[in-house]
């Protein structure tokens, strides 16, 4: 499953059946912490310039990806 949390402008973005999109309610970063933590039996894998939010979700044994891995796909 792949997820996009949006914040902001963002929230309106639209999702595609391969993407589903999380509007943040208030911050972003706290909605994708709280999606890594409520899956804790499955591997999550983020993906995040945010040097906090990568501490934060590596805490909780999330892999954690710069935006430059994602120009592979």
């Amino acid at each position: 499953e792949v997820v996009l949390v949006v914040e902001g402008a963002a929230r309106r973005v639209p999702g595609i059946p391969q993407v589903r999109v999380v509007a943040a309610e208030r911050s972003g970063d706290d909605a994708v912490v709280a999606l890594v933590d409520a899956a804790a039996s499955r591997r999550r894998l983020v993906v995040t310039a945010d040097r906090e939010l990568r501490e934060r979700v590596r805490a909780l044994g999330a892999e954690v990806y710069g935006p430059r891995w994602l120009r592979g796909y």
